[in-house]
């Protein structure tokens, strides 16, 4: 792995851990065993890894908010789905940490933030609606922004609330988020008995990533 690529993922491991404002530079060198000069030689200062790591969220998520992909998830299919929108937002968790704080410190960021959510805003949108569409949702229009804030809102700040629960494994992170979104969705949608069972025991046996990989690939041949 190369040393621009290794200072990446040790910077986006340290600042998960323990947000980015009690990060430095010089923390991110330390855990690499490298000197300040040599990060510095990649990255001109902690902001440019934070716009780094942005970008890198950025490239991560954008294929799974693909309007294309609005009329390929069905009710069956929505919480593989959303596990994978999941784990995408946990990787990146420090991101939306404090938003407005990393915002108002790192004014580049603020934009590519805002319009990545405001495109995973349109897509739930999108999703829920085509859902709607074929009756298997049941939601009234003057409802469904609301139930897409609430949505957007898990996805993105549930992990605040696991540190504050001192919740610190990932898998139990995630499954926490997902058993969020489930509770918001699961009364209102139209599920086989069958697909209610199979959701249920993957959740419970954490075992919904092999589920969301199989979605994943099928969606990339569809494509």
């Amino acid at each position: 792995m190369k040393t621009a690529e290794r200072i990446l993922l040790t910077a986006l491991t340290l600042f998960n851990d323990h947000g980015e404002n009690n990060v430095t530079s010089v923390d991110i060198a330390m855990e690499l065993d490298i000197s300040p000069g040599n990060l510095y030689y990649h990255f001109k200062g902690k902001e440019v890894i934070v716009d780094a790591l942005v970008e890198l969220h950025r490239q991560q998520v954008m294929p799974l908010l693909a309007t294309k992909l609005q009329q390929q998830v069905g009710a069956e299919d929505l919480f593989y789905y959303l596990y994978m929108l999941v784990e995408k937002f946990q990787l990146f968790r420090f991101l939306y940490r404090c938003p407005a704080d990393l915002a108002e410190k790192y004014p580049t960021i603020k934009k590519r933030q805002r319009q990545l959510v405001g495109a995973l805003q349109m897509q739930l949108t999108g999703i829920l609606t085509w859902l709607i569409k074929n009756a298997e949702l049941a939601v009234e229009d003057s409802r469904l922004s609301l139930l897409v804030d609430s949505l957007c809102l898990i996805l993105t700040q549930s992990y605040t609330l696991d540190q504050l629960q001192s919740r610190e494994d990932e898998d139990a992170q995630r499954y926490h988020t997902l058993s969020m979104i489930i509770t918001c969705l699961q009364p209102r949608l139209t599920l086989s008995p069958e697909s209610q069972t199979q959701i249920q025991r993957a959740v419970d046996s954490h075992s919904l990533a092999q589920f969301s990989a199989q979605m994943q690939q099928r969606l990339e041949e569809g494509n």
